[in-house]
């Protein structure tokens, strides 16, 4: 899939093939996830060749606030300030926080680093952490974004993958915008969960997303699954890794495998697709934290070894 992709006649796919943005047509433009600072200057480039000023786009949405989702912004709120941030109401504190910051800041680098080690950008802006990042406009289950020319969309609360998790629902276009609530999938057919906050609210999350039934799925990564087909597989592929996922620790931990054990494991499987620019100690740790939030959810305490 080539880029600038055209999703609908309102929406176009933007970014990268690892790192997604989505660009909103109404009477004025929004941009939905904001991706990893490598991809700035080659969104930059897609915006122009798509002959969209700046001065046009008004809204920048974050659907939740790890640091794949939403690096481009710094750039375009610092070159742009009239673009507003919208954003759950739970990232006000992430963003006055210093230390919180500076971590996103340093994943981010990373990233980077690994994208341009591996020749897919060759610069990206250097950016420093900020004292705080600003959150123009809150949304919260129910809110509606109106962009004008019956382009309303609106936000619903899909935790699970993290506390504030957003989905956006263009009900007109039939698309729903799922981040990463909807589990992580890499081509062409690899589906694996990522709750790592709380798995109930990850099934309760993905089944939410069911009952609106899109015609078209958007996420945060590899881009827009189109057709209503495709969408419900999607769903219900990664409702099903989540069964599958919970099956296979609970036989682990009653085989006698240690949490590090299992993670050993997972991490060498699971670390696919975009995972595999992340440093190997963070693919670990993520890994670790959803077997520990899977034995959470059925009441089991492990010692580590």
């Amino acid at each position: 899939m080539s880029l600038p992709f055209q999703v609908t006649k309102n929406i176009t796919l933007l970014g990268s093939e690892l790192f997604n943005l989505y660009l909103v047509k109404g009477e004025t433009y929004a941009i939905i996830e904001g991706g990893v600072s490598g991809v700035t200057y080659p969104f930059l480039e897609q915006l122009s060749q798509l002959n969209v000023p700046p001065e046009t786009v008004s809204h920048l949405v974050i659907l939740h606030s790890h640091f794949d989702h939403m690096m481009v912004f710094p750039t375009l709120k610092g070159r742009y300030p009239w673009m507003k941030i919208v954003s759950s109401g739970l990232n006000r504190a992430i963003f006055t926080s210093e230390k919180i910051l500076a971590k996103i800041f340093d994943s981010d680098r990373k990233i980077t680093l690994a994208l341009k080690e591996r020749e897919m950008i060759s610069e990206a802006p250097n950016l420093t952490p900020p004292t705080f990042f600003p959150l123009d406009i809150i949304v919260q289950e129910g809110t509606v974004l109106d962009l004008g020319k019956g382009m309303k969309m609106e936000f619903l609360e899909i935790p699970g993958h993290s506390p504030d998790c957003l989905g956006a629902f263009l009900e007109d276009e039939g698309v729903l915008f799922c981040s990463d609530g909807a589990g992580f999938y890499t081509p062409p057919d690899f589906f694996r969960p990522n709750y790592w906050y709380r798995l109930d609210e990850a099934e309760k999350s993905i089944d939410k997303m069911k009952a609106i039934d899109p015609d078209i799925l958007c996420r945060g990564h590899y881009g827009a699954m189109l057709g209503k087909d495709l969408a419900r597989k999607h769903l219900q592929m990664n409702r099903q890794c989540i069964e599958d996922f919970k099956a296979y620790v609970l036989e682990k931990i009653n085989g006698g495998y240690s949490v590090e054990e299992i993670t050993q494991d997972v991490t060498v499987r699971f670390s696919k697709g975009f995972l595999e620019l992340f440093p190997p100690e963070e693919n670990y740790r993520l890994w670790k934290l959803l077997i520990q939030r899977t034995l959470e959810h059925f009441g089991i305490e492990m010692e580590e070894r």
